[in-house]
């Protein structure tokens, strides 16, 4: 029987209907390998979709970014316009205008943060101390030159401003995302408290320690940036309604 098979080529039958065979499984003359949607990446993106995101993140922070770098421009112009204040112990706190100012930018970074998040929050606090630094160090122009009585500020201050201002903010972000939740007034007092405290407690060490007593300077302007944010809870209740958050966050 098997020289027979062999002899007809019985062995043959199987592969022959398998060559013939129309299913899915069939061997095909056109087909291509890779396939052109896998291949060297896959098909060409359109341009405006792969910048849309980026083109998206950019037009969001454009005017909270603005807006924050004004407001440390005019914390470094007011830096030296000192409150008059009854008491000694705020007369020897060298309370300044400035100090008025720094609550104002907790806040923009608060909405920012409810607005779109915190990684909007925290792209919008680099960016624009990013433009600050730059604009101090290229200095275009002189400064000095098109804004009369620039406060004389030692880079030593300088640094430690940028410094503790980024690590406060830093961490007031990290709260406010924290503290999300039913209670609208928790997480941008929280994140007030968290940012008012560790610009105190970092700033004033850095800036002044050796050359005054710095303890009770702290001491009197964490007191005034937590007092002032919490009134500033009135206006950021007015905005909310404005600032609905974007991406869900548990709709807070």
């Amino acid at each position: 029987m098997k020289a027979y098979d062999y002899r007809n080529g019985a062995h043959r039958m199987q592969l022959v209907a398998l060559e013939a065979d129309e299913g899915p499984y069939r061997l095909r003359d056109d087909a291509a390998w890779p396939p052109r949607e896998r291949a060297y990446g896959g098909r060409s993106e359109d341009v405006s979709k792969r910048y849309e995101r980026p083109i998206r993140i950019a037009s969001r922070l454009a005017l909270p970014v603005i807006l924050l770098v004004t407001l440390l421009g005019a914390a470094y112009l007011y830096t030296d316009d000192f409150l008059i204040l009854p008491g000694a112990m705020f007369r020897n706190a060298l309370l300044a205008t400035s100090d008025l100012i720094l609550p104002i930018a907790w806040y923009c970074l608060h909405l920012t943060n409810r607005r779109y998040g915190a990684p909007y929050a925290f792209g919008q606090l680099l960016a624009a101390l990013g433009i600050a630094g730059f604009i101090a160090l290229v200095n275009p122009g002189d400064v000095d030159n098109w804004i009369n009585l620039t406060p004389a500020l030692s880079w030593r201050a300088i640094l430690a401003f940028g410094f503790s201002f980024l690590l406060a903010n830093f961490t007031g972000i990290a709260f406010f995302d924290a503290a999300r939740g039913p209670r609208w007034w928790v997480p941008p007092l929280w994140a007030s408290f968290a940012a008012s405290l560790v610009f105190s407690a970092v700033y004033y060490p850095a800036a002044f320690a050796g050359e005054i007593a710095w303890a009770q300077s702290a001491l009197v302007h964490f007191v005034l940036f937590f007092g002032e944010s919490v009134l500033l809870l009135a206006p950021y209740a007015l905005l909310r309604p404005a600032m609905r958050p974007l991406h869900g966050m548990n709709g807070y």
